[in-house]
């Protein structure tokens, strides 16, 4: 990992410094976003299945960050975070999704010939410092971020394969699985005299801009992890083949027996990249109302918004998913929710945004 790259770009941003009234600044925040069209987001952080999954599913994400930014008047245009942040992230099908829900109930799975099966589960989750520098054009405000991360926890799986059931509900099929992980793992491997290692590292950039482009017109825009690498040196490292079958005859005409599970555990290098995140929103204000459109992209799923603004408050509506969005935008704290259900029990989208700023 390019350490020399985070070092060097908060070297060359410490060129230039602004001003700002003698004061200290602290604020403390959390970012959350989790959305899923498999089963509400809390069922599945707490794997009860008793709800149908949807007839689409095929994603789910909940990314997290809190932190603590502090700035000085003597280097005004400067901010230190420290951070914490928690990744999830579900690449699936529905074959997949109805599979699990059937088997974790206790009912036969017969809804297909043969399940597609396939699952991409990753975990991570990180403590961090950030550095972040802001500078200001003439009608733009461009802020940049840069991060380090140690990675403390890590379970990146991949599941594969086709599965079929029959009605007293044995299974029948062939899976390949493959999994790196820091330390809780699917086979419930021991790190027996420190076999794998269990932290890592990482890097990450984000960026920020407010444009004034006309007097009642205004552009911006985030964008975290624009650049993101984390890695995990000598992580534990399973692979297998899983076959339900169990018996077989050869090509000699012998009645063999395959075991049900056959592969290896070893300790393996590991890096891997989280999503994108890109947030944009153009704000027309006319009449004392400020009327909002805004589009998010997580990762490959895609998001919009419409709105508007009177004063602190603001209301927005994501329309393909039905999901409101309340906020109250106060001079020294800030706090927006959004849900697609008014229980939160089940809701397919959960979306928290809490900010508060002291001064002195």
């Amino acid at each position: 990992m390019n350490k020399q790259w985070f070092l060097g770009l908060s070297a060359s941003l410490l060129v230039s410094t602004g001003t700002m009234a003698n004061t200290h600044e602290v604020t403390i925040y959390l970012d959350s976003n989790s959305q899923t069209n498999i089963a509400p987001v809390l069922k599945i952080a707490r794997d009860e299945w008793d709800q149908h999954p949807e007839s689409d599913a095929s994603f789910g994400f909940s990314q997290s960050r809190f932190g603590v930014a502090y700035r000085h008047a003597a280097l005004a245009n400067w901010q230190l975070h420290t951070m914490q942040r928690i990744d999830y992230l579900i690449d699936t099908n529905a074959q997949t999704a109805l599979g699990y829900y059937q088997e974790q109930n206790d009912q036969p799975l017969t809804s297909y010939d043969s399940y597609d099966t396939r699952l991409a589960l990753t975990g991570a989750r990180s403590k961090g410092l950030g550095l972040a520098y802001q500078h200001h054009f003439d009608a733009v405000t461009v802020t940049v971020q840069a991060n380090y991360w140690q990675l403390n926890y890590l379970r990146d799986s991949q599941l594969s394969g086709a599965l079929s059931g029959s009605d007293n509900a044995q299974l029948r099929g062939a899976l390949q699985f493959s999994e790196f992980y820091s330390d809780n793992n699917f086979l419930k491997r021991p790190n027996t005299d420190n076999a794998w290692h269990t932290r890592g590292d990482g890097l990450s950039l984000d960026v920020h801009f407010d444009w004034q482009v006309t007097e009642h017109f205004a552009f911006s825009g985030q964008v975290i992890d624009l650049y993101n690498q984390f890695e995990l040196a000598k992580a534990g490292f399973t692979e297998a083949d899983i076959n339900t079958k169990g018996s077989f005859v050869d090509n000699a005409g012998f009645s063999s027996f395959r075991p049900l599970l056959k592969g290896r555990e070893s300790a393996q290098n590991h890096d891997f990249d989280l999503p994108i995140q890109v947030y944009l929103q153009g704000q027309y204000q006319y009449q004392g109302y400020h009327y909002l459109a805004s589009v998010r992209r997580q990762g490959d799923q895609h998001f919009a918004q419409l709105g508007m603004q009177l004063g602190d408050w603001r209301v927005m509506l994501d329309p393909i998913n039905r999901a409101p969005e309340l906020a109250y935008l106060g001079g020294t704290w800030s706090v927006t929710t959004a849900l697609d259900h008014i229980n939160p029990n089940k809701a397919l989208t959960l979306r928290l945004n809490l900010s508060w700023q002291l001064a002195w």
